[in-house]
């Protein structure tokens, strides 16, 4: 007698990349009409080389706020690939491995 095994899976969140992130908007002119996006980002690239050279002379730089993101996607708990849930004959399974989803009870 023989025992057929199935592979199952789950829907898994993981974080993939942190990062840190500095927004010079502060420092730009924030009632500024601007004529384009280029212009704008030009002010920005002053803003990031005048934050250097604070980071040289440490000037105060209240206005400027950093933050740590987290990036999170969600993966297959059986192959660790994207989450692509996928119907085979009706039996929703992993597109990736086929690995069976299991139901939450």
């Amino acid at each position: 007698m023989t025992t057929e095994q199935t592979t199952t899976c789950t829907k898994k969140r993981i974080l993939y990349d942190v990062v840190v992130e500095a927004d010079l908007s502060g420092m730009v002119f924030p009632y500024r009409h601007y004529k384009s996006e280029e212009e704008r980002a030009r002010d920005l690239e002053r803003a990031v080389k005048d934050f250097h050279n604070f980071l040289r002379d440490h000037r105060s730089q209240d206005m400027v706020t950093l933050s740590v993101n987290r990036k999170y996607k969600d993966v297959c708990s059986a192959c660790g690939d994207t989450w692509e849930p996928y119907d085979i004959d009706g039996v929703p399974s992993c597109a990736n491995c086929g690995a069976i989803i299991e139901s939450k009870q």
